[in-house]
């Protein structure tokens, strides 16, 4: 069987392509350096705003579970949902958002918690504030926390670890 035909053929890909606004019409991830190119940050955004939502939902969930149904400590909670969350996010950002090839997945994936403890230490520190502070609760301050450490970390992975070199 052609391969190409395969990867044109994938359904996985044509939903991919139809969520995120035809970005790439379905062609093999980087097979010419003009697609890269062309692809505009904006595109990248959309897509890792839609896709991201899934590493949201994996992180707000667990920490949900753990705080609010097993009465975990609101930090432990907050870091194993962290690790669950950087994992599913690592995956989804290197094969949908970014569309990255290389053979430096290892390297990338240290790095790309690396720059993701920046931003968890962001949303501890708003749990903290919010939490224990203010004393306010604990779904509000995971929300803000969250939409800070989003914001951080399409940045990092944009410029960073995600970066289409020539």
């Amino acid at each position: 069987m052609n391969k190409k035909a395969d990867l044109n053929d994938n359904p996985v890909d044509k939903v991919i392509d139809e969520v995120s606004g035809g970005i790439n019409e379905a062609e093999p991830v980087f097979s010419a350096q003009s697609n890269v190119i062309e692809e505009s940050t904006g595109k990248q955004a959309v897509r890792y705003l839609l896709w991201g939502l899934l590493s949201v939902v994996v992180n707000f969930g667990t920490f949900f579970i753990l705080y609010h149904t097993l009465h975990i400590n609101y930090q432990v909670a907050n870091i194993i949902a962290w690790f669950l969350g950087v994992q599913v996010g690592f995956w989804v950002d290197r094969v949908i958002v970014f569309r990255h090839k290389s053979s430096t997945v290892f390297a990338e994936m240290l790095a790309f918690y690396g720059t993701r403890v920046l931003t968890f230490l962001i949303e501890t520190a708003t749990l903290w504030v919010g939490i224990s502070l203010l004393s306010a609760n604990g779904t509000g301050s995971k929300v803000v926390g969250q939409i800070l450490a989003i914001v951080g970390n399409y940045i990092l992975s944009k410029f960073f670890i995600f970066k289409n070199r020539k």
